[in-house]
């Protein structure tokens, strides 16, 4: 097929799927609230400008910084320890000098704060969460976004505002003008389910997103990183203390978020929800610990029940209760169309949760095991890399306005290693852009807490040695520092012969095949050995 009629082909399937996300969202109960957004809820919007929002938002101006919050996130101004204005913080926001979330509209943090690089160094790897935090008055104009960018914000540069989605940002019309057909079909329609549009790129042209790690310049309307700084990982983390230290900054954090919810936490048989129920030890008696059966989570639901007998935890397996068609629909439009994934089919079973109002969930474990280069982690800092090879590692296709993409993002971490760089992708090109953007939806479902998104656990994460945490090495020492007796159980696998039928299953899924083969092809230059003085 030529790559002109494939253009066409997509934009006639756009059309068509517009045509009938129309008619479905006829119901009154479906109807966009503002703009093109069905769902108003949850979401928050920034602007220079004096922005009109729906009737029920929070309304802040900060000097000519605008900004406006659905009624479900808290906004609190911030303060140093002089009782100087620091800036708003937006959301559901961890205080960790306190260890508790931030329940106040006036938060005076224990420290002072000078200058922006104070901010950067002193304030932001003491909050948690997830929140904005808007600078203005004595600083420079800029949003920060927490350490997992777990409020998704988009932006349109020449009209100077920001939002969680870009249906709150353009109008029916443009949401189709501006639909960049060629790129959607290209990383998400042809991958099937898993596809999603990586770095500051969404489906819609000049809407660009901003990732964790990044402010956005309220001045320049441009985004720029502010961590890890250069130099921050020329030496490595001791594995002992730094899996010390994350592990009880998890621990602290599931006991905030016990002692104000009612909880619910996600269970399956891999490592981050071992380390999550780890770092719930205290509260098994408090907690629904739950799995979602839902295609090909078998061993999920049967791990989890060992792991509940073993254990006496409070476990259920949730009956699949798939999207229909107009929800799935809702989910698209929220997201951008920017992913495909299984949370589109399943986010309705989460109201089932009877009882409890929030989840704890273990998204970003990840990033402390090597994902994206554990077949090479030995060798990985001797290589030279390159976009490309970015790219074929996220498994997404190198689509050429992606590699582009990703070449600017990986110019902005110049002198940085190699494994450091491999692990901020998969936190902020594969976790910030697939994972994230997806919470201006399920955030509407049942509200997920995320332990793992705090500079204290990305520093052990991304900061010990690749040899040293391994692709296992680092949770097990956090897991055990936590619940010594949980590794008693295997992870991700049943133990016997059942795990030899799982290979089969991932070698007959084609786009399984077709990710797997991209990862391993990926072409790095190694460099050459020095022969010495």
């Amino acid at each position: 097929m030529s790559a002109a009629t494939d253009v066409i082909s997509a934009s006639m399937r756009f059309a068509r799927i517009q045509k009938w996300k129309a008619n479905i969202m006829a119901d009154d109960t479906l109807q966009p609230l503002f703009q093109s957004s069905p769902i108003t809820d949850y979401q928050v919007i920034v602007a220079n400008d004096r922005p009109v929002v729906p009737d029920s938002y929070v309304l802040n101006d900060l000097d000519g910084v605008w900004v406006a919050n659905g009624p479900q996130f808290r906004t609190t101004q911030v303060y140093d320890a002089e009782k100087q204005p620091i800036g708003l913080l937006v959301g559901i926001a961890y205080n960790v000098f306190e260890g508790d979330f931030v329940k106040s509209e006036a938060l005076e943090l224990p420290i002072l704060v000078r200058d922006i690089d104070d901010i950067e160094l002193l304030v932001l790897p003491k909050l948690a969460g997830s929140f904005l935090l808007v600078t203005a008055k004595r600083f420079p104009r800029r949003v920060y976004p927490d350490h997992g960018g777990s409020i998704s914000m988009v932006y349109i540069s020449d009209r100077r505002i920001a939002a969680s989605s870009p249906a709150l940002l353009l109008s029916e019309a443009e949401y189709t003008e501006r639909f960049d057909v060629d790129l959607h079909d290209a990383l998400v329609v042809r991958e099937g389910g898993g596809g999603w549009i990586s770095g500051t790129l969404t489906a819609h042209r000049g809407v660009l997103r901003l990732l964790a790690n990044h402010y956005l310049d309220l001045e320049s309307w441009q985004a720029a990183r502010f961590w890890p700084r250069l130099g921050e990982f020329d030496g490595w983390r001791d594995m002992g203390v730094a899996a010390a230290d994350a592990a009880d900054a998890i621990r602290t954090f599931n006991d905030a978020v016990f002692r104000s919810h009612d909880v619910a936490v996600t269970l399956t048989a891999g490592f981050d929800t071992r380390l999550v129920l780890a770092g719930c030890r205290e509260h098994i008696s408090a907690g629904q610990f739950f799995t979602i059966a839902a295609p090909l989570a078998e061993m999920d639901m049967a791990i989890g029940q060992r792991i509940a007998l073993r254990f006496g935890l409070n476990f259920e397996i949730l009956p699949l209760k798939r999207a229909s068609k107009d929800q799935a629909a809702v989910w698209d439009r929220m997201v951008g169309d920017c992913v495909l994934e299984a949370p589109r089919f399943t986010h309705p079973t989460l109201r089932d949760l009877k009882g409890r109002d929030v989840i704890v969930t273990g998204l970003f474990g990840e990033t402390g095991r090597c994902r994206y280069y554990r077949q090479d982690l030995l060798t990985i800092n001797d290589s030279v890399i390159d976009a490309k090879f970015i790219v074929d590692r996220l498994t997404v296709p190198a689509h050429p306005v992606l590699v582009k993409n990703i070449d600017k993002w990986l110019r902005e971490l110049d002198g940085q290693p190699n494994s450091v760089i491999l692990d901020l992708a998969l936190l902020e090109l594969k976790l910030g852009s697939w994972a994230m953007p997806q919470r201006s939806m399920t955030n509407t479902v049942k509200w997920a807490f995320m332990p793992f998104t705090q500079r204290v656990v990305f520093d052990a994460f991304v900061g010990v040695a690749p040899a040293d945490k391994g692709t296992a090495a680092l949770f097990w020492a956090m897991i055990r520092h936590l619940w010594p007796n949980l590794d008693e159980l295997p992870i991700n696998k049943y133990g016997d012969v059942r795990d030899y039928t799982l290979i089969w299953k991932k070698l007959t899924n084609p786009a399984r095949v077709r990710r797997y083969l991209r990862d391993r092809f990926a072409k790095k230059t190694v460099h050459p050995v020095s022969s010495g003085a």
